[in-house]
């Protein structure tokens, strides 16, 4: 048995479109496996010879398209998605590209009609949602970026790369919580990739610097620096500084930050939630915790988590606990032990 979970896999967008159906044009494979080897015309030519035997079939223009803009022939590639737009089996990855084309035409306005065109007749896709976040972003207008992404989470919450971009600008903030617990739902649900790595490292890393162990009988964390207090809730407390608080309280033994110390201050909190928290703030990455707790694999997933944050710390913990991560392991990939998303679970509290 592996012992890491994190490891990288590279898959084209564009392939993952093209194998979830059956072609009548099966040179359709070998086009896409020339696009990824950047030989665009070899392809472009084999594609169209496609299009004369299933004209029908919006795969083959898009592909096409696709190959264009790796040209960066974008509006080429404009005028051959926009002559598609009525077809049949449109989805919404088609609005996603054509979108996305637009904008790499120096066209943002249009992109985001585009996308606003394309969520009318998919309201439940997070893809276009983030793709019109991404522009927000970019033009630095995190607050509109953040609601965007949070629809998108709303609408497809099995769909990771909300959450990514989300904890992002949330951990570039004076306010971290909602980084931290969208990020870790992201390394939840994307599991394999370079962006697991990332992220994993930038969770350890924030909880770290957050984290200051002033002398030997106190500490000081600072993940949230700016409260709002909300009268019109009865002065409900805004669950940052619950949970700096009781993050306190399960750190209160603790000498340092490592990734073992951390991993029993995530243990000792997740008492302190589920006993003063849970009912007032659920949150599904929490309930995820207990399930683990339960099945006495939290410990385990603690250091499988954070492992790209301290690697060295990691392997020293694999080499005496070869049998407990195998356990975790076998249970976290179980797919009945996936976490589960749904458009009504709570991610953030206030």
């Amino acid at each position: 048995m592996k012992t890491t979970l994190i490891v990288i896999i590279i898959t084209s967008f564009h392939f993952c479109n093209a194998q979830k159906k059956t072609f009548k044009c099966e040179k359709v494979y070998d086009a896409v496996k020339l696009i990824d080897q950047s030989e665009f015309d070899e392809a472009i030519a084999i594609l169209e010879e496609c299009e004369k035997v299933d004209p029908s079939d919006y795969t083959y223009p898009y592909e096409i398209a696709y190959a264009l803009i790796g040209k960066k022939e974008y509006k080429s590639a404009i005028s051959k998605l926009e002559k598609i737009k009525n077809y049949q089996d449109i989805k919404s990855d088609y609005y996603q590209l054509l979108g996305n084309t637009y904008d790499y035409d120096n066209n943002p306005k249009k992109a985001i009609a585009i996308y606003d065109e394309g969520l009318k007749k998919f309201p439940n896709s997070g893809r276009l949602y983030l793709e019109k976040g991404v522009i927000f972003e970019s033009d630095q207008d995190y607050n509109t970026a953040i609601e965007l992404y949070e629809q998108g989470m709303k609408a497809e919450p099995m769909y990771s790369s909300n959450y990514y971009r989300a904890a992002n600008i949330f951990l570039n903030s004076d306010n971290k919580l909602s980084g931290l617990i969208y990020g870790e739902i992201f390394l939840n649900l994307e599991r394999t990739t370079k962006r697991s790595q990332e992220m994993s490292k930038k969770l350890y890393d924030t909880y770290k610097a957050s984290i200051n162990f002033k002398n030997s009988k106190s500490l000081e964390i600072s993940i949230c620096k700016s409260i709002k207090l909300y009268p019109e809730k009865k002065l409900k407390m805004p669950f940052c500084m619950l949970f700096e608080a009781n993050f306190a309280l399960a750190a209160i033994d603790q000498k340092e930050f490592s990734l073992n110390s951390f991993a029993e201050i995530r243990n000792k909190f997740l008492i302190l939630y589920n006993d003063k928290l849970k009912k007032d703030y659920p949150n599904v990455l929490f309930d995820y915790f207990k399930k683990m707790e339960d099945n006495k694999v939290f410990d385990a997933y603690n250091f499988y988590i954070f492992q790209m944050g301290d690697k060295e710390a990691f392997t020293t913990w694999l080499s005496s606990h070869k049998e407990e991560y195998e356990r975790f392991v076998g249970w976290y990939t179980s797919q009945e032990n996936m976490i589960k998303v749904s458009a009504n679970t709570a991610l953030t509290p206030l």
